[in-house]
Order: structure tokens, then C-alpha cells, then sequence
């Protein structure tokens, strides 16, 4: 099987370059509840990501929860958005899916099941869960179709 590497170097790029802008908008999603409550916050970015501290409890819960991956998932559809628009370079596409899963992932962790999400234990199975998408859409979409192959004995 064949791989164009094009597709595989702009997904490396473009997957390290847009983590940081996504996973700061993930965190303006649960900044926007904390903030529409009435609260102070803190967002900063470190080695492993961005982080937000609300300087109190919003009262919804769950839309403050949620609302980060909701806010992601905005910025992956934009993603997927311009990929329509970018001759379809199918760099995009890999990144965009790969991240839509990764917010998805949150919603559904930190809105229903935010003891475990909060706890940490999940933390390794969703960045292994980023990354295994990332790596399969990306081999996935760079395989480069060859020709079919006629068998003389077929002539």
C-alpha cells in the first residue's frame, strides 16, 4: 500500500499547529458559562493543553461542563468547513475529523460522566483517543489508489 506523504506531512502540521487555538476554544466554551454566571476565570495554556479555573460553581452544571466540547466542536466543524473550500486537501479533512471525535469524546465525558472526567482517569484514553483517529484517518486518506493490475493469463 502506497501513502502520499504530502497528506501525511500537512496532517502532522496542521494537527500540532491548530492544537493549541482548539483546545483554547474548547476552553472559552466553559469560560462563557462561568463568565455568564457571574464568576472570574483563568485560562492558561502548559505543556499539556489549556485549562480554565472559574472562580466559583455555575449553577447549570452540565452546560458549563458541556459547553467546552460544544465550542471544540464548533471549531472542528469549521475545519471541516474549510476543507470544503480548500480543493479538499484531505489534510484538513484527517484534522478535523480526528479533533471532532476528540470533542465529542468530551462532551459526552465531562457532561454526563464529570466525576471520572474530573478524577483524571480518563485523560489517557482521550489523547489516546485523539490520537489513534488522527492516525487512522490519516493512513486512511493518504493511501494512493493504483491502477488494477491485468494478469497476462486474464488477456
Amino acid at each position: 500500500m502506497k501513502l502520499s506523504r504530502k497528506i501525511i506531512i500537512w496532517s502532522v502540521v496542521l494537527y500540532f499547529v491548530l492544537s493549541i487555538p482548539l483546545s483554547l476554544l474548547h476552553e472559552v466554551g466553559h469560560v462563557s458559562v462561568c463568565a455568564a454566571s457571574g464568576f472570574d476565570f483563568r485560562i492558561w495554556v502548559d505543556a499539556t493543553g489549556g485549562h480554565m479555573l472559574c472562580s466559583g460553581r455555575p449553577h447549570d452544571r452540565l452546560a458549563y461542563n458541556a459547553m467546552g466540547g460544544i465550542f471544540g466542536a464548533t471549531g472542528s466543524a469549521a475545519i471541516l468547513g474549510f476543507w470544503v473550500f480548500a480543493k479538499r486537501h484531505y489534510a484538513i479533512l484527517v484534522v478535523g475529523l480526528a479533533y471532532m471525535v476528540d470533542q465529542i469524546a468530551k462532551i459526552i465525558l465531562e457532561g454526563f460522566y464529570t466525576r471520572i472526567y474530573e478524577s483524571g482517569g480518563t485523560d489517557v484514553y482521550i489523547t489516546a483517543l485523539q490520537v489513534i483517529s488522527w492516525l487512522g484517518f490519516m493512513l486512511y486518506f493518504a493511501r494512493v489508489k493504483e491502477a488494477a493490475k491485468v494478469a497476462t493469463s486474464d488477456i
